[in-house]
């Protein structure tokens, strides 16, 4: 349903994103994580022709009804509910009156269900929408997107501001969504959010995807992963090896991918100078940390999880 080639994007001799690849299915929920300054809002923005990319291919939709959203971005945007990581709106309007504006120039739009969406998500709708928190704001937002019926649903921090009530519903409404064939995609810093509900997610880090995998297997490999910082630098070949062992790493700092009983694991990797060994403990949390955390190696690559 989405696909990207060859993404890129800069703005004057800033290089924010490099070269995107990825592939997002019908009926998946995708998660997009990442820091602050990463390149995740840039990135929904060139696919939806907000902001103009200076290379590469997006294209929308399956089989026969694909669009190019860069040739044809009004057409490709009303395929698409989108949540924005801005919460600048319109602050004189109602609720109730931003929800038709913005289903205005959907085809596909159903105004009951947005106004469903809203009760459901305790927003009261005839209140202006300048005497909503940040939170409401945001539901506001994921109301609308939802209700727009369009078959991909972009959202931009969704959960955030979101009070735990109010995230569980949401949760509920991106998998239901989901459930009927609608393609999610989402960034967020919850990961505890994309752990829950996301089939697959991609990992972005200074404008370049470091990881895209399944859930389930992502998690798994981390339970089977150990961080080690060393006492002084050492060079790969003086690593112990194994096989089903796969380092990571430089100087210091290296990541050990393991496959054996993790007692026998340690028992190997007593003749290295560690001062400090951590387990990932299978939660997405854990992969973010190494990833993105000050243990994380300087270069790493990564291979896509089929």
């Amino acid at each position: 349903m989405i696909e990207v080639h060859g993404l890129q994007k800069a703005y004057g001799e800033q290089k924010v994103l490099k070269g995107i690849e990825l592939a997002v299915r019908d009926g998946e929920v995708f998660g997009f994580v990442g820091p602050n300054g990463a390149g995740k809002s840039t990135f929904l923005k060139c696919v939806l022709g907000i902001a103009r990319c200076d290379s590469g291919s997006v294209r929308l939709g399956n089989g026969d009804d694909v669009i190019d959203a860069l040739r044809k971005p009004l057409e490709a945007r009303l395929r698409v509910g989108y949540s924005p990581g801005e919460t600048s709106l319109y602050q004189s309007l109602r609720a109730d009156d931003f929800l038709r504006f913005a289903l205005a120039h959907y085809r596909s739009a159903d105004l009951a269900e947005g106004l469903s969406l809203m009760e459901r998500l305790s927003l009261p709708l005839h209140k202006r929408i300048k005497s909503f928190s940040h939170g409401m704001k945001r539901k506001l937002l994921l109301a609308q997107a939802l209700a727009s019926r369009a078959p991909v649903l972009m959202l931009d921090e969704p959960m955030e501001g979101l009070d735990p009530e109010a995230r569980r519903i949401a949760e509920q409404l991106l998998t239901d969504a989901a459930s009927v064939g609608r393609t999610v995609f989402f960034s967020s810093h919850d990961l505890s959010s994309v752990e829950r509900i996301c089939d697959r997610v991609a990992f972005l880090r200074s404008g370049k995807i470091m990881e895209t995998g399944r859930i389930h297997d992502i998690l798994a490999r981390a339970s089977r992963t150990l961080h080690l910082t060393l006492e002084h630098e050492i060079d790969v070949s003086m690593l112990p090896e194994r096989p089903g062992w796969d380092w990571e790493g430089a100087g210091t700092r290296w990541r050990l991918t393991f496959e054996d009983d993790l007692a026998f694991t340690l028992a190997r990797l007593q003749s290295l100078p560690i001062v400090g060994i951590r387990d990932g403990s299978g939660r997405l949390e854990d992969v973010f940390e190494s990833l993105y955390g000050p243990d994380a190696p300087d270069h790493s690559t990564f291979e896509e999880i089929a």
